[in-house]
């Protein structure tokens, strides 16, 4: 029994299991929409509809940075299986500096926006109930304000960069080199 189970354990895995996949999709969908606030905030709107857009992307924010710890957890404590694809050493360095740029981003983003909101002029509510900034508690600070909404957005830039480079990776895999790396984190055969 002990023979078969190393053997199971050695048989390296071709796809992300179906936990992977939903963190995944579900993540990426999740920062699309966040990185769409970026259109949003940037109109002219009262100051009743940037409360109700830094409601949603507060919120939304909140669902990312618990889908993270799941996925750090997933990831780094229980070391769930992961596929390994035959590459050149540069293209596996590169995949790994993306996904370990791409996790710096999730995690220092989060921790910048809610900074951020924490020295908001305005009440930041995270799902309408939960108030996370200080602006009635304490005088407003433009100074900390603005260094910490530029660390915020210095993130999400570098993110959309990672992310570009990311996707632009899966479709060399899917269209180039055609040899399922894509697959691996889809239901496609």
């Amino acid at each position: 029994m002990t023979d078969i189970t190393n053997k199971l354990e050695q048989t390296p895995t071709l796809k992300f299991d179906r936990g992977y996949k939903w963190l995944h999709w579900s993540m990426a969908f999740l920062v699309l929409l966040m990185l769409l606030a970026l259109v949003g905030f940037a109109q002219e709107m009262t100051v009743e509809e940037r409360m109700t857009m830094l409601t949603g992307h507060s919120s939304i924010g909140t669902i990312i940075s618990l889908l993270l710890l799941v996925r750090i957890t997933k990831r780094f404590v229980k070391k769930s299986p992961r596929p390994q694809h035959i590459m050149p050493r540069w293209q596996q360095l590169a995949a790994k500096s993306t996904q370990f740029g791409l996790y710096f981003c999730m995690v220092f983003i989060p921790v910048t926006g809610y900074l951020t909101a924490r020295f908001h002029e305005l009440p930041v509510k995270v799902f309408g109930n939960f108030d996370i900034s200080q602006a009635t508690q304490q005088s407003y600070n433009q100074a900390t304000f603005d260094t910490l909404r530029l660390a915020h957005e210095l993130g999400i830039k570098l993110i959309m960069v990672l992310l570009v480079l990311h996707i632009g990776a899966v479709f060399y895999h899917r269209l180039v080199k055609k040899d399922g790396v894509l697959a691996s984190m889809t239901t496609a055969k």
